[in-house]
Parts: C-alpha cells; sequence; structure tokens
C-alpha cells in the first residue's frame, strides 16, 4: 500500500514538473499591449544637456549601458562613456547583456521611433511587445524628462555592437514567464 502511494505521488510529482516546464518556456515570449508616449526628440541643445544630465548622472543609465570601467572617474573627469552597451552581469537567474542606446540602425536603437524608446522607458516593454528586464528607472519621468533622454540619446555617435542574448537559467526563465511584469498604466488612467 505504502508502495502504491509512493509510486502515485512520484508520477504526479513528474507530471507537474513537467508541466510547470512546458508553461515555462511556452511563457518565454509574453507580449504586451503599452501605449506609445507623444514624445519626439528635439533639437533644442537645453533639453539636450537635460537629458545627458538623466542619462549619465540622475538616472545612472551609463552604470548598465556602458561597459567602462570606473564610469564614476570618467564622469568626474566631464567624459562621456560610450552607451552601446554589452556588459555582462551575472546573476542568479542568468546572463544579462545592456543594450546598445547609441542610435547604431543595426545593433542599437537607430531603427526605433521616439516614441518606441519612450515606451521602453516609461512601460518597460520593447517594440515587439515583449517586457524589458525591471532595470531602468524611467516609469517616473515626465513627457519632458522623456523627450530630454530621447532628444540626448539621438545625439550620441552610432556604435556598431552587436550585444549577445541574455543567457537564462531555469530560475530565469521561470521569472520571465510568471513574474516579470512590464509597468503599465491602470485602465483608462493616463501615465503622468
Amino acid at each position: 500500500m505504502l508502495r502504491k502511494i509512493l509510486t502515485w505521488s512520484l508520477l504526479v510529482l513528474l507530471v507537474l514538473i513537467a508541466g510547470v516546464a512546458v508553461a515555462t518556456m511556452l511563457r518565454q515570449h509574453l507580449t504586451y499591449d503599452a501605449p506609445y508616449p507623444n514624445i519626439k526628440a528635439s533639437a533644442d541643445p537645453v533639453l539636450i544637456e537635460r537629458g545627458k544630465h538623466i542619462v549619465l548622472v540622475s538616472h545612472g543609465c551609463a552604470q548598465c549601458h556602458s561597459s567602462v570601467q570606473n564610469i564614476d572617474s570618467v564622469l568626474k573627469s566631464g567624459g562621456e562613456p560610450s552607451l552601446a552597451g554589452a556588459k555582462r552581469v551575472d546573476t542568479p537567474f542568468g546572463t544579462i547583456f545592456t543594450t546598445n542606446l547609441t542610435p547604431d540602425a543595426s545593433t542599437g536603437i537607430g531603427r526605433m521611433t521616439d516614441a518606441e524608446i519612450a515606451r521602453v522607458l516609461r512601460y518597460g516593454v520593447k517594440s515587439n511587445g515583449e517586457a524589458v528586464l525591471p532595470f531602468m528607472q524611467g516609469q517616473d519621468m515626465s513627457d519632458e524628462d522623456l523627450t530630454a533622454v530621447v532628444s540626448y540619446l539621438r545625439t550620441l555617435k552610432p556604435v556598431a555592437n552587436q550585444v549577445p542574448a541574455h543567457e537564462f537559467t531555469w530560475l530565469g526563465k521561470f521569472a520571465r514567464a510568471f513574474v516579470l511584469k512590464p509597468t503599465l498604466p491602470a485602465p483608462g488612467k493616463s501615465q503622468l
């Protein structure tokens, strides 16, 4: 009798594990519908300088999207680090590689519209509808700050730098399937 209970328990456990594994793999590319903020890059030097400050200083984008080792030293000396991404970040969820934020059309954000960039920053949703990893700090930015950031990014020198794909562990794939959600506005409410 005990042997029968153990056999059935093991069988149920294996079916549950297989079900979770299949569900995890099927949910790797979930898409979300997020609005596109009405943002258009500006050539206003004051706005571009504000965007530069947001990206390099106040929101710390350069800390992740630059492969420069001593980023704080570069910033303190007035340098402007490349934002070509590909910085490797090892986590229990897998190996993450940061995005190329330069306007390179092949490997960066050059093909994205201003509104697509703003949507990633505000809602965490990529052009293809998939959620980005939740490390960015753009959700609370006003339209003016988003415009400043996009305007600054458009002034960067394009850098061709093919960023490797993320390498998720099973824990990372599970989190991506069931935990990762973009910051979407409540139905019927506008953001900022």
